[in-house]
């Protein structure tokens, strides 16, 4: 049998206590980060889209009111005069730009969605590692440890 060399009791509560603190912890951690997966993914699934399609909506109202306006311009305008209605034209170029911007938002989405769903498969399966991890074995090592300390301490009491 190996030879005990034990010279500090209470260095190994210290150390037990840390091992429940720890699993403690951990279980806390893989919460906090369950929960925050859970609002990133209502913000990529719902918040995001909708957001997206308020913001098309927008757009688009604005480039058709540039546009009206640009033609109404334009009807005013002797035809020779190319310097006029260049304020029209700005307006309906950023109205134009913001529309894009949008509708290749709206496209990307789904396509951001499904690589999170997948990244996310796998941050679960690490998450569930963890969990297991603080279940188990740091359950079991904190277990045997005060198993062991309550050993020490009825052979010190002999």
């Amino acid at each position: 049998m190996a030879e005990a060399n034990v010279k500090n009791l209470e260095a190994l509560e210290v150390f037990q206590e840390a091992i429940t603190s720890l699993r403690e912890g951990g279980r806390k951690q893989v919460d906090d980060i369950r929960e925050q997966l859970q609002r990133i993914s209502s913000w990529l699934e719902k918040e995001l889209p909708d957001y997206w399609r308020n913001e098309h909506r927008l757009a688009e109202k604005r480039w058709v009111e540039a546009r009206e306006e640009l033609l109404r311009c334009q009807a005013k305008s002797r035809a020779d005069d190319e310097m006029s209605c260049g304020v029209e034209r700005k307006k309906l170029s950023i109205a134009t730009e913001r529309r894009a911007l949008c509708e290749e938002r709206l496209k990307v989405l789904p396509k951001c969605a499904r690589e999170w769903s997948q990244m996310l498969l796998d941050v679960q399966t690490d998450l569930r590692y963890l969990e297991d991890l603080s279940e188990s074995v740091l359950l079991i090592a904190a277990q045997r440890l005060a198993d062991l300390i309550e050993t020490l301490k009825k052979y010190l009491s002999m």
